[in-house]
């Protein structure tokens, strides 16, 4: 006999045991039970077809048995469940909920389905229960974080309409909260505004997400919980264009949050703010500041750090450098050069040093940038152990350095023809 199957024999026996024994009785009776006083009632000897047959109802299970029944259902879901049996679970969960009687235990069979299934990650099953446990339990106590969890799973699916739909959901419901609960819920509510912000950022309706994290600021928060908001204010100001109200907010929040892993990428915000509203010397120093800087941060934040700060300088420089404003690009990328000794990082900051000073009109200073990259004062180079991007650099200083001199070697002699 199947696994699946012996589930519901058992539950159907713990349910209905009398269920043979009623059938055989009707049937023993025969003519004398109902169906010969129906048809006695209409004068005949035998059953007439349009017969109305009585038939008694199921006597109720005893709520207190039916808890208990449910409960052990419940247990063994879950044991099964955790070895791994996930389909004989689900009988059991079944025949949890298929009691027919309502107790408060099945709110605990549900909640713990929604979140085994969550865990698991099977987003729409778990999304399905808990929205099943709202209609069936209106009046629970854990409404709002039902709603909660059922607001993240809908984000989580990308379902971002009806995750923000689901976490006013639980504003709404957080109203009706006992008195016992309101500090709980509070900071429920608080998160779930969190979520609504953030969910319309990740939409792209940065006014929206913009005018909800300014409401949040006014709010009485935790240090954590004001810094968040702000550096969400801080990145929406910038991608709305509000560079005037950025730089504002940024300072503010750098001078705030001095050792906060956002600041790099904030700093990056505002050396571009700068450019933006062509307050270019500012811009400048800030990405000179940046590189200059030595980072506090460790692990992945140091990573992260010097992502940004690679970033921030390369992005400013190769603007002045495409504007032909090549002294403010040299300057910016011997500060990327004297960063890091990794080729991966230098080189590129070094070619682009040689060119600047090409188009500043000072080849011999060029050529010692090229050749920096071809022999370099750090040991001997190996082109085969290199990656393809850091080949091509050797080669493209290496043609370089070849045309300056080829065209040192032409001036040499125009001018000595000329003296002839």
């Amino acid at each position: 006999m199947k696994k699946s199957a012996l589930c519901f024999i058992v539950a159907a026996s713990l349910f209905w045991p009398s269920l043979g024994a009623a059938s055989s009785s009707s049937s023993s009776e025969g003519g004398h039970g109902a169906s010969a006083d129906a048809a006695k009632d209409h004068g005949e000897e035998g059953a007439h077809p349009d017969r109305i047959v009585i038939v008694q109802p199921k006597k109720e299970l005893d709520p207190e048995l039916a808890s208990e029944q449910v409960m052990q259902y419940y247990d063994a879901a879950i044991i099964e469940w955790k070895g791994g049996d996930i389909e004989f679970a689900e009988s059991y969960f079944a025949a949890a909920l298929g009691v027919p009687v309502e107790v408060p235990e099945k709110e605990t069979v549900l909640s713990k389905m929604a979140e085994l299934y969550e865990e698991s990650g099977m987003f729409p099953k778990s999304a399905a229960i808990y929205e099943r446990l709202a209609t069936e339990f209106p009046d629970s106590r854990r409404l709002p974080e039902v709603y909660m969890e059922l607001g993240d799973i809908y984000r989580k699916m990308g379902a971002q309409e009806l995750a923000i739909s689901r976490y006013y959901k639980v504003l709404n419901s957080s109203l009706n909260v006992s008195f016992d609960q309101l500090e709980k819920y509070r900071q429920v509510s608080l998160k779930a505004k969190l979520a609504i912000a953030e969910t319309h950022k990740e939409r792209e309706e940065y006014q929206e997400s913009y005018r909800l994290y300014e409401a949040l600021f006014r709010l009485e928060l935790k240090p954590v919980q004001r810094l968040k908001v702000h550096y969400r204010m801080c990145y929406l100001l910038y991608e709305l264009a509000n560079y005037q109200r950025a730089v504002s907010q940024l300072k503010l929040f750098l001078e705030e949050y001095p050792e906060s892993p956002h600041n790099p990428e904030l700093r990056y915000l505002l050396a571009n703010s700068y450019e933006r509203l062509n307050r270019k010397p500012e811009a400048l120093r800030e990405v000179v500041s940046i590189l200059q800087a030595q980072s506090t941060t460790a692990g992945e934040y140091s990573e992260d750090a010097a992502y940004w700060k690679r970033r921030t300088g390369n992005e400013l420089a190769n603007e002045f450098y495409e504007n032909g404003d090549f002294r403010s690009a040299l300057t910016i990328y011997q500060a990327l050069a004297r960063y890091s000794d990794d080729p991966s990082w230098r080189w590129p900051a070094i070619h682009q040093i040689g060119l600047c000073f090409e188009r500043l009109g000072l080849p011999e200073k060029a050529k010692l940038a090229y050749e920096e990259i071809i022999e370099p004062e750090s040991g001997e180079v190996v082109v085969s152990d290199m990656s393809e991007n850091l080949r091509s650099l050797h080669q493209m200083a290496k043609w370089r350095l070849e045309h300056l001199n080829w065209e040192d070697d032409l001036v040499a002699r125009l001018q000595l023809l000329k003296a002839q």
